[in-house]
């Protein structure tokens, strides 16, 4: 038996084997109702003085729990990530809205009152 055998070469390298699977992509709903459910709790101690303000963080609150639901059905159905930021976002927005209606219904029955009291 030769001990000097070499198997042949073929001219050609063996496949790379680093494969880097591609990542999911985040929902676009998601993030969105995320940051506006950021923006409604952030007006909302603004929005005391200033009604502007309160109306902006009231509507930015409603419109991220309607995103959020719409991304929940998304990450379901598509298979993209966010589930965690549509969360995040539904939950700053239900305690946004929620405690902007609060406090509408607190001043409302203040000015109520004063105004009975004037009377």
């Amino acid at each position: 038996m030769d001990n000097n055998y070499k198997d042949p070469q073929y001219g050609f390298s063996p496949p790379n084997q680093s494969y880097v699977p591609a990542q999911a992509k985040t929902s676009g709903k998601a993030i969105t109702s995320l940051i506006l459910g950021i923006v409604s709790l952030i007006t909302l101690p603004l929005g005391e003085g200033i009604i502007f303000l309160g109306t902006i963080g009231f509507f930015s609150g409603i419109v991220a729990i309607v995103l959020s639901s719409l991304a929940f059905k998304e990450i379901k159905r598509v298979q993209v990530r966010g589930r965690g930021m549509a969360i995040a976002g539904l939950v700053c927005g239900i305690v946004a809205t929620a405690l902007n209606v609060f406090a509408f219904v607190i001043s409302f029955v203040i000015g109520f009152m004063s105004a009975m009291n004037n009377a």
